[in-house]
């Protein structure tokens, strides 16, 4: 069961919406896109989400997208994915 339940919709979607795309760009070599879909979800996971073991891996993945996007889209890639499906209620 993911922590993401108690998230209301339009948070999870936006966040969601925002690793997806995130990881679309860094899988096609765009990591500049990817780092913008990134800061977006930085945002709302800096206004929306309550403390929480949720938000703490959220901000880990969010820092290491920063640090690998551009030099190890694939990592990066996969840390969007996981992300993405913690969202997920």
């Amino acid at each position: 069961m993911s922590d993401a339940i108690d998230l209301p919709a339009r948070v999870r979607e936006s966040l969601e919406a925002s690793f997806d795309d995130a990881r679309t760009a860094v899988r096609a070599g765009d990591a500049e896109t990817a780092l913008e879909h990134v800061e977006t979800a930085s945002r709302v996971l800096g206004h929306k989400v309550p403390p929480s073991p949720l938000k703490e891996k959220l901000k880990h993945g969010v820092t290491a997208v920063e640090r690998t996007a551009a030099d190890e889209p694939l990592v990066a890639s996969e840390y969007l994915r996981l992300m993405s499906q913690l969202v997920r209620p």
